[in-house]
């Protein structure tokens, strides 16, 4: 079951923005000696973004967006907005290329839309349970994900922090945070070319906006992610899906020597 959410206007698009995690770690403090244990918690995501608000189209957008968020009560798709993407077999990053853009075909600051494509570009190799932290998937075109990129599974958003191929052939095996917020079966989509995350406002106040002589101004949001539900689920793919080739520059390399690994990380 996927969550009900308000997606993200076209009308509204940020100058800055970031996307982290919230405190996680807890320390009962140094000890004598000046020892210390620190416990981490599942981290969840925070986001802020503020940008210009000047045309009639974004003031109104704005305006009706704050209204039907009804303040912390509801929750949006916020994307993950990013020019250093997964790219496709040819090189091109996957949200510059088939990323829906705005009505009237406008793109986004960094040449891309909102939207995400409606072609998987990688699928899930093996189920993976809640909570776990690794995840080996089927990358269907271009190399996959990099460490320190961002992938999507349902509406919920994850960090890459390591990932690597045992041979050509074999599945991309990666590691992440935050923890996965619900089961994964074998064949749901990874989604690479527009992740985002369910959140909400981070208070009520957040996305007030004012406007000098009525027509234009500078607004801001606060977001947090959305408490995943005991009833969310990531279901199987059953749509189109890439059948982008390997890149000429991954041909022919022995994936079970770490030094042709394009990938940051070590192979268990």
């Amino acid at each position: 079951m996927v969550a009900r959410a308000i997606t993200w206007p076209n009308g509204i698009f940020p100058k800055s923005g970031m996307f982290g995690f919230g405190a996680s770690s807890r320390s009962g403090g140094q000890s004598i000696s000046g020892s210390e244990q620190v416990t981490v918690a599942n981290p969840t995501w925070r986001a802020s973004f503020s940008g210009p608000v000047v045309t009639e189209e974004s003031v109104l957008s704005w305006r009706a967006f704050v209204g039907a968020m009804n303040g912390r009560a509801g929750t949006v798709l916020v994307p993950r907005w990013e020019a250093y993407g997964p790219r496709d077999a040819n090189g091109r990053v996957l949200s510059y290329v088939e990323a829906s853009a705005y009505e009237g075909g406008g793109l986004n600051f960094d040449l891309s839309g909102f939207g995400q494509s409606e072609i998987a570009h990688a699928l899930v190799a093996e189920a993976a349970p809640i909570n776990a932290t690794q995840l080996s998937i089927d990358v269907l075109d271009g190399a996959g994900p990099r460490p320190g990129q961002y992938i999507g599974l349902g509406n919920r958003l994850y960090l890459v922090t390591s990932a690597w191929q045992e041979t050509e052939i074999s599945p991309l095996v990666v590691q992440f945070t935050p923890w996965l917020r619900s089961a994964v079966p074998a064949g749901a989509r990874v989604i690479l070319d527009r992740p985002v995350c369910l959140m909400r406002f981070a208070n009520d106040q957040t996305g007030d906006l004012e406007l000098d002589m009525g027509r234009w101004g500078t607004g801001s949001f606060e977001f947090v992610e959305a408490s995943p539900s005991s009833t969310e689920t990531v279901e199987v793919w059953t749509g189109e899906v890439s059948n982008g080739n390997t890149p000429k520059a991954l041909q022919g390399l022995d994936f079970s020597d770490p030094d042709n690994s394009m990938y940051i990380g070590t192979v268990v």
